[in-house]
């Protein structure tokens, strides 16, 4: 079996249909799915069973000969958040629960870290404890017979209405043709690299069936766009009477764009979408 934490979120959810999409349908789903904005990310998935994250150990200590593979994409995501404790929990505490069950049971596992750990002199609460758990990993003599962790740079595509202002800046565009609102206001200047979440899924699905070296890589396109270059893409695609006005202050911008040398060395060569491609199927 393959367990996949998260699994009602948005890139969880899309590897879960990859998953079936090449016949895979023993899966074991684990997430809050008491969180009814979430349920048509899963509800039409095949799975074998759902597991509360409240009692995942306990269901994997008493089925742990029949788990396979263990996706950890499940982690609170809320740049916005202001309480820590919550960053603590579920991003570093649970985490650690995960790596040391697939350590100790002999599991290979894929985790989810961020892009966003790279920039150490701005980091918010998420960042702050993706780069924690990144860092005590990385301290950790006893390992998973096989693990990767994947810092994801910004993340687009279907199945984010949950994420609400925590979506990606593509997604939020996309929902402002939707709404008629044609003033698209972005509160830092941010020159990014921006990935469609099914490429994101084949370098999952990569991992799943190759297992290449063990370590941290980078995934994104590698091409990072400015602010301006993606209302444009949008706007492409826009009617003739929704087209996006971009308005972001003039500063010096961030820039986060993926290093993919590792990822191409040891392991996925296939190309990416373009920023175009991967727009079209998010607004057509």
């Amino acid at each position: 079996m393959i367990v996949v934490t998260g699994a009602a979120g948005f890139i969880a959810s899309h590897l879960c249909k990859k998953l079936n999409s090449h016949g895979i349908k023993n899966i074991i789903l684990v997430d809050d799915f008491t969180q009814k904005r979430k349920q048509k990310n899963w509800e039409n998935l095949e799975y074998t069973d759902k597991i509360q994250r409240e009692r995942f150990f306990q269901w994997a200590e008493q089925n742990v000969q029949h788990i396979d593979f263990i996706f950890h994409l499940g982690a609170r995501t809320d740049y916005y958040a202001t309480d820590y404790d919550i960053f603590d929990a579920l991003n570093v505490d649970y985490s650690q629960r995960v790596w040391s069950f697939a350590t100790y049971k002999r599991i290979p596992l894929i985790y989810a870290s961020s892009y966003l750990t790279n920039n150490p002199q701005q980091l918010s609460l998420y960042a702050k404890s993706k780069l924690t758990f990144d860092h005590w990993l990385e301290k950790q003599q006893q390992t998973p017979p096989f693990w990767a962790g994947l810092k994801f740079f910004q993340v687009y595509g279907n199945n984010e209405a949950h994420k609400a202002e925590n979506a990606s800046t593509v997604y939020k565009m996309a929902l402002n043709v939707t709404e008629n609102k044609t003033m698209f206001f972005a509160e830092r200047n941010i020159i990014q690299d921006y990935i469609y979440v099914n490429d994101v899924c084949k370098i999952l699905f990569y991992f799943l069936n190759h297992t290449p070296q063990s370590g941290i890589y980078e995934a994104g396109t590698g091409f990072a766009r400015p602010l301006q270059t993606v209302t444009d893409t949008v706007n492409k695609f826009a009617p003739q009477d929704k087209k996006l006005i971009l308005v972001y202050p003039k500063e010096e911008p961030l820039v986060f764009q993926a290093n993919l040398s590792k990822l191409r060395k040891y392991a996925y060569k296939q190309a990416f979408l373009t920023l175009e491609q991967g727009v079209r199927r998010v607004i057509v």
